[in-house]
């Protein structure tokens, strides 16, 4: 059954909702474990501030994987995927202010599926991929590009506080 998961704030902190079927309810337990539609939310999201659905503890990214964005940049396709880390500090939640350092010259947005991992993964078969799995979100990708090409890497230029917003 299809749900989508929405991390919330609250006077106290944040708490996961759920929409399933054009109801919203609470969810009891640990998304990243087990857990049930817990009480009914009667006002839906109404009235709700959404938060980036996770706080992860690293973002890890591809570059350049896709042709359109190599030949854009001026660089073939790489032979193998072009690894590259965002720090957490660089997540923000869907709505909230991009900090841009006035000295970082022209920054992009890049539009990005994340996928959303919910149990430590290594050396694991493809086969049983989906089972780390927890869902799919949206990303912008922040990149300051100048810096990028000076830099001729991607951490300092897409690693800026604000430079990952992500959600719902």
């Amino acid at each position: 059954m299809h749900a989508r998961l929405f991390r919330v704030a609250t006077a106290t902190g944040s708490e996961y909702l759920v929409e399933r079927d054009g109801r919203v309810c609470a969810v009891d337990g640990d998304i990243y474990g087990s857990w049930t539609d817990g009480a009914v939310r009667p006002q839906g999201l109404t009235g709700t501030r959404i938060l980036a659905p996770v706080v992860p503890s690293k973002i890890v990214a591809v570059g350049l994987n896709y042709k359109a964005h190599a030949a854009e940049q001026g660089k073939p396709l790489p032979a193998e995927p072009l690894i590259f880390i965002k720090p957490s500090t660089a997540v923000i939640g869907p709505g909230a202010a991009i900090e841009v350092p006035e000295w970082a010259g022209r920054v992009d947005h890049e539009a990005e599926l994340g996928l959303v991992i919910k149990k430590t993964a290594s050396k694991i078969k493809a086969s049983q991929a989906a089972e780390y799995i927890l869902g799919l979100t949206c990303v912008n990708d922040v990149t300051a590009r100048v810096l990028q090409n000076k830099d001729g890497q991607y951490t300092r230029s897409k690693g800026f506080d604000t430079f990952c917003p992500l959600g719902p």
